[in-house]
């Protein structure tokens, strides 16, 4: 089997995302990038039962690569997304697909996420902006979410439905994931005390530098 590492980080952070209260039982799917093109978590099964053997090996064409001693289950409907970030984005090397409680109430109100804290700025972006609307699993989903994501973004709230992280590895992904859910509940909360603050244009800046330079060289 190859990739045995990296198929067992896979299960590892999937089962990780679920004990943060990013996702509840198998919503969502997890990824990494590989030499060959992904490891993809597989469709339907709980995490907590995903072994190395079930992680899905697909070049970024979408094919299906089998490989020894896998059990070749379907991969997540959501493959196309996690694949598209792939070919758009070579700083990309992980992407979390979470449904997170108050991210995902973001995303159903179609709200796009103002960058408002510090480091919200450093590790996710200048906003988390709403993909358009699409039917899971399909082509156009995909399209969406890396227009949505463009050049730089770390992640995009996904119309009626979650969230989409990515980062340079799994980490870098699960910490984005997390800082999100947390900035959307203080954001939240801002609002009973009449709205978060902007943050000064010169804090802003810094930020960005900080993040262009985390999401190049980490």
């Amino acid at each position: 089997m190859r990739y045995i590492e990296q198929r067992e980080a896979v299960c590892r952070f999937a089962v990780e995302m679920e004990e943060r209260g990013l996702t509840w039982g198998t919503a969502g799917n997890v990824s990494c990038r590989v030499e060959e093109g992904a490891l993809v978590t597989p469709s339907t099964m709980p995490y907590r039962e995903i072994t190395p053997a079930d992680v899905n090996l697909m070049a970024l064409d979408g094919t299906l690569l089998p490989d020894e001693g896998t059990n070749e289950r379907a991969p997540s409907v959501e493959h196309k997304v996690h694949l598209a970030c792939y070919r758009a984005r070579d700083d990309v090397g992980a992407v979390i697909h979470a449904h997170p409680l108050v991210a995902s109430a973001f995303a159903a109100a179609r709200v796009p996420l103002p960058s408002f804290l510090d480091e919200m700025g450093v590790f996710v972006g200048d906003e988390v902006r709403v993909a358009e609307y699409a039917i899971s699993g399909t082509p156009d989903i995909a399209e969406n979410v890396v227009k949505a994501m463009g050049e730089t973004a770390n992640a995009v709230f996904l119309a009626s439905h979650g969230l989409v992280a990515c980062g340079r590895d799994l980490r870098a992904a699960m910490h984005v994931a997390g800082q999100v859910e947390r900035a959307a509940q203080t954001y939240l909360a801002a609002t009973m005390l009449g709205g978060p603050a902007e943050l000064p244009e010169d804090a802003r800046k810094l930020f960005a530098a900080v993040f262009d330079y985390k999401r190049l060289n980490d």
